[in-house]
């Protein structure tokens, strides 16, 4: 499987340039929804509720299409914006979303650890996910402020959910912040690098 990156902002390189890493034939995969979606519990998620659960934690005035996947017990609800949406549209592939939090919760799955975090870090906040036995108990973004927060976050989650050993998975969106890994290293959380 080829993974392609494209900037978050540039729209027209996603649909000038697809064309050379996919056929028009090819079903493709992208990722979208950056934020951290709503989480509903499956036994009581309506596909046709997505915007009504969407509002109650975001602005839908630009919502262009909302979309769910399934995560465990929960289904992760997401929205794209109508600009996005109209960007998507000009692919020449047929395509279909995939949350990011619906990336990261497979990863996790596939780890074979009884508890697991990932962590991703940007300069302006923390998304933390703990995954027990194959079961999401959270999903979060954290803003941050200070450098350090990180760790807070991550002993917070590690207390509060009671997590036994939980190996971390630790990935920068932006540049790598070595500091955090050798202040991670110093607290025994030793976090694998993706």
């Amino acid at each position: 499987m080829e993974s392609v990156s494209f900037s978050y902002s540039d729209n027209t390189l996603i649909t000038n340039e697809a064309p050379r890493f996919f056929n028009p034939s090819d079903e493709i995969s992208v990722i979208v929804a950056k934020h951290t979606p709503m989480l509903i519990p499956d036994e009581i998620y309506d596909p046709n509720r997505n915007n009504e659960y969407l509002s109650l934690q975001f602005d839908t005035s630009r919502l262009g299409e909302s979309y769910s996947d399934k995560l465990g017990a929960y289904r992760a609800v997401y929205f794209i914006t109508q600009n996005e949406k109209d960007t998507l549209g000009r692919l020449p592939s047929r395509f279909q979303t995939v949350a990011e939090n619906t990336l990261f919760y497979r990863f996790l799955c596939q780890q074979n650890a009884n508890d697991t975090l990932f962590v991703g870090r940007n300069a302006d906040f923390t998304d933390v996910m703990a995954v027990h036995k194959g079961e999401i108990l959270l999903t979060n973004r954290f803003p941050l402020v200070e450098p350090a927060d990180t760790l807070y976050y991550i002993y917070n989650v590690i207390t509060q959910f009671h997590l036994q050993d939980p190996t971390i998975y630790l990935h920068f969106f932006a540049e790598e912040d070595k500091k955090l890994i050798a202040l991670l290293k110093t607290q025994k959380l030793n976090p694998n690098i993706v």
